[in-house]
């Protein structure tokens, strides 16, 4: 029987110049879609590096979580 093997077809090698992106914008509160689009990705690549790094410890849990803060009031 074959082995499966989950997001095969996904590219799960991140430069480190792209991860320090990647951890600037979910730093700054950038939701998962608005980093996709910025660092060119599928938002499946984005939620799994954030699995990835959170799994770590080089990135912390955010209000918002994925979404950042694409809800928050512009009060």
């Amino acid at each position: 029987m074959p082995v499966y093997i989950a997001h095969d077809e996904r590219s799960l090698d991140w430069k480190p110049a792209e991860l320090n992106e990647f951890e600037e914008l979910w730093n700054s509160g950038e939701p998962l879609h608005d980093i996709a689009k910025k660092l060119n990705r599928p938002q499946i690549e984005i939620a799994l590096i954030i699995l990835d790094r959170a799994d770590k410890g080089h990135i912390n849990p955010r209000e918002g979580g994925v979404f950042g803060n694409a809800f928050k009031s512009k009060s």
